[in-house]
């Protein structure tokens, strides 16, 4: 049986995204700390995942790379090169002032000053938020396309066989969930 990969990417965020506005609500009842609500949704979807692999790995499921290569993605999105698409429009100046030309030349001064720093803060803005977002994708692309490809190859041997499959669903568990619960813990008790 082949499982697309972007059906599974869907399903996922939806289930992840559904249990954490479940806990965060019930927590907002119960008045439970975010560390808490954290361990709870936490466990939701590592013991989420511990049933999609092992289910999966029992019924031979493998994953069928429907995405394709994430490079090409990337390469679609511009990146903030320059300032050229950045007009600079100025603003009706009132010359009634009585402050003179010296006053005007000054206000303008700084007006331009003020315009490159919020054009250079919001280019700067752009690009951590670029940079921000390729990692994320880059980790999505791993988890989804490449670690659960590495887990489902091992559906030939485990077709069948639940205490193999929830072994190794245990195993891949373990080692792409708990890592999780490590910085979860070193956040509260470490500050």
């Amino acid at each position: 049986m082949r499982l697309p990969s972007k059906q599974v990417f869907y399903t996922t965020i939806s289930i992840a995204t559904l249990t954490l506005l479940a806990v965060w609500f019930v927590g907002l009842q119960q008045q439970w700390s975010i560390f808490k609500d954290s361990l709870i949704s936490l466990t939701i979807l590592s013991t989420a995942f511990l049933t999609f692999i092992t289910v999966g790995l029992y019924e031979g499921v493998r994953l069928h790379d429907d995405v394709g290569n994430l490079l090409d993605y990337i390469r679609r999105v511009p990146f903030p090169e320059s300032f050229a698409d950045v007009s600079l429009e100025l603003p009706k100046a009132d010359l009634d002032d009585g402050e003179g030309c010296g006053g005007i030349i000054i206000a303008v001064f700084l007006w331009l000053l003020a315009a490159v720093a919020a054009i250079f803060l919001l280019w700067c803005f752009a690009a951590v938020a670029w940079v921000v977002l390729l990692v994320f994708a880059g980790m999505l692309y791993w988890v989804f396309f490449r670690a659960l490809r590495l887990v489902f190859r091992h559906s030939r041997m485990c077709k069948g066989r639940f205490s193999m499959s929830l072994r190794y669903g245990l195993a891949y568990t373990l080692l792409y969930n708990f890592w999780i619960y490590g910085i979860i813990l070193a956040v509260h008790y470490l500050r």
